[in-house]
């Protein structure tokens, strides 16, 4: 059986491209290919200790259908003869993840974090709500949240979950944090200030490093429409004025600091 010429020049189109797209576009497409870029160091470095580190680049940056990823083969070849004539440039190929690249590895029916201890209905978030993933893992892969870690923060949590467009009871995310018996009473808010030193505090409390100031820059709930009527009887019960106004508040109306049951030692929450 003789090869026809047609054949042979099919045979050699197909090595030159294997040779000159096809291993190039392999090699470029292999996440060590960005280790030679050092501007990229402050992200490659951490993935390459990450959890994600066997999803590889085009895992997780690429959507998980053929088109896109021939699309992306075809770039990479490109960035591999570019990193030969133009070594200082870094190659933006990468898009932020999609959901249905995550989908790909992670199962949207995972309804508890790994430890167990959290409650996060990822159905509801995910296809429910048509939330993106990384609105709340941001910081999974290639870098460090403030706090240090690769979780979501609780204040990131807290900017869908304040009460009016998400539910923000402790108890609705939190599986193992019930609010202490004493935060039930009915005098919480005028005697939490004693316990304040407690070291149990941050067990909850400890996702921000000024939680106090975020409940002490807003106006107290006692204070209502009447409070300038009735404010005076409520400083009889418990004076705590100091603890948000200066000495010079009082004594726009009062002419002078009241010295009903002062207690010099309140500190001003700033």
């Amino acid at each position: 059986m003789t090869v026809t010429r047609r054949t042979r020049v099919g045979i050699g189109v197909a090595v030159v491209l294997l040779l000159l797209v096809v291993v190039p576009s392999m090699i470029a497409a292999r996440p060590s290919f960005f280790d030679r870029y050092p501007d990229l160091s402050d992200e490659y470095g951490p993935w390459s200790e990450s959890t994600h580190v066997e999803a590889g680049c085009e895992g997780c940056h690429v959507p998980p259908n053929v088109l896109s990823r021939t699309v992306y083969h075809m770039r990479m070849a490109g960035e591999f003869y570019l990193s030969i004539v133009w070594s200082s440039r870094v190659p933006n190929v990468f898009d932020a993840p999609e959901n249905e690249a995550c989908l790909e590895c992670h199962s949207d029916l995972r309804s508890v974090s790994p430890k167990g201890d959290l409650q996060i209905p990822h159905r509801a978030h995910v296809t429910v709500l048509e939330m993106d993933c990384i609105e709340c893992h941001n910081y999974l892969v290639h870098q460090e949240s403030p706090a240090g870690g690769h979780a979501p923060s609780m204040t990131e949590c807290l900017s869908c979950h304040d009460g009016d467009r998400a539910k923000d009871s402790c108890s609705s995310c939190h599986t193992e944090k019930a609010a202490p018996e004493t935060h039930a009473t009915q005098a919480w808010l005028i005697d939490h200030a004693d316990s304040a030193a407690d070291p149990e505090c941050i067990t909850c409390h400890k996702w921000s490093d000024d939680w106090c100031v975020e409940c002490h820059t807003h106006r107290p709930v006692s204070h209502g429409t009447d409070w300038r009527a009735v404010h005076g009887l409520r400083v009889q019960e418990h004076r705590s004025c100091e603890a948000c106004h200066e000495s010079e508040f009082c004594v726009r109306c009062h002419g002078n600091v009241p010295a009903l049951n002062f207690d010099p030692a309140l500190k001003l929450v700033e």
